[in-house]
């Protein structure tokens, strides 16, 4: 019989081993703009991203992190920028933004390569945590 871990268990095993992350990675580079398009297209998009579980190299999705709010703090009520614990013990950064979370996010959990900073994937994925799951969550 397969088992299955709760989000949070899941969670904590894809964490196990990392110890920290190059701040430079999840860090936009000076002078390198982000694609810009139409903002419900990008939010849309980033919805089919958020449940993409092939969009890293761990077999999961944002949403199986993220489902319900789960492994959202409270400071996920807080408009972005704002600190995020594991980002800041894992790479010294002591606040992030939206792009920011997304790369941190492709490199630990999800265990792959940032997305490239001028991407359409990055673009969408900040917009949809900006317009739809950080609104949802502070309302709950």
């Amino acid at each position: 019989m397969k088992r299955h871990l709760a989000s949070g268990a899941l969670f904590a095993l894809i964490l196990s081993g990392c110890g920290s992350v190059d701040a430079t990675l999840v860090t936009r580079p000076a002078g390198s703009t982000s694609f810009q398009g139409d903002r419900a297209e990008l939010v849309a998009a980033g919805e089919a991203l958020w449940n993409d579980n092939s969009l890293g190299e761990a077999g999961v999705a944002c949403a199986s992190c993220h489902v319900g709010g789960a492994q959202f703090k409270d400071t996920f009520t807080e408009p972005y920028p704002h600190r995020v614990a594991m980002a800041e013990k894992m790479s010294g950064l002591a606040s992030i933004d939206a792009e920011q979370m997304v790369q941190f996010c492709m490199i630990v959990p999800m265990k792959g390569e940032p997305l490239a900073w001028d991407s359409r994937e990055l673009a969408a994925l900040a917009a949809y945590i900006d317009d739809v799951e950080q609104p949802n969550f502070a309302t709950k």
